[in-house]
């Protein structure tokens, strides 16, 4: 029965292809986008740090993934990209998922950051969000 020539090989059984990444984990252009979320947050603040100087002292950020109850409760009816707690340090904190959710691409997620940094920053500071970031572009892009 055997002529000689291998039996042809299937990728799997429904012809679809090879599965997993398209980078293996250790390639270093992997980057997951809690990664790339992440990494963007920090450039944002250094860039406003570096714009504003010590007016960011005496606030510091933090990122949760999602809003919880008690925001949500006080959101009245939209989901909040962030929040101020009020304290000392004064902290403000961005949602990942919410600010993910809006963006489809990675251009507008990193405008999209930056524009909820520079309207947080400005609540915190009583500054103008342009006056904070002067590439600020406002919430119509985020609909």
């Amino acid at each position: 029965m055997s002529s000689g020539t291998p039996p042809a090989v299937k990728r799997d059984r429904h012809d679809r292809g090879l599965r997993g990444p398209a980078l293996p984990h250790s390639a270093p252009f992997h980057e997951s986008s809690d990664q790339f979320f992440v990494r963007e947050m920090r450039e944002a603040i250094e860039d406003l740090d570096a714009r504003l100087g010590t007016m960011l002292s005496s606030i510091k950020f933090a990122l949760e993934e999602i809003p919880n109850k008690r925001d949500l409760t006080f959101a009245s009816g939209h989901v909040p990209m962030g929040r101020i707690d009020q304290g000392n340090p004064t902290t403000i904190v961005l949602y990942q998922r919410p600010i993910e959710m809006r963006s489809p691409t990675k251009e507008l997620l990193e405008r999209i950051l930056r524009d909820v940094l520079a309207e947080l920053v400005s609540l915190a500071t009583g500054l103008r969000p342009d006056d904070v970031d002067p590439n600020y572009e406002g919430p119509e892009i985020r609909s």
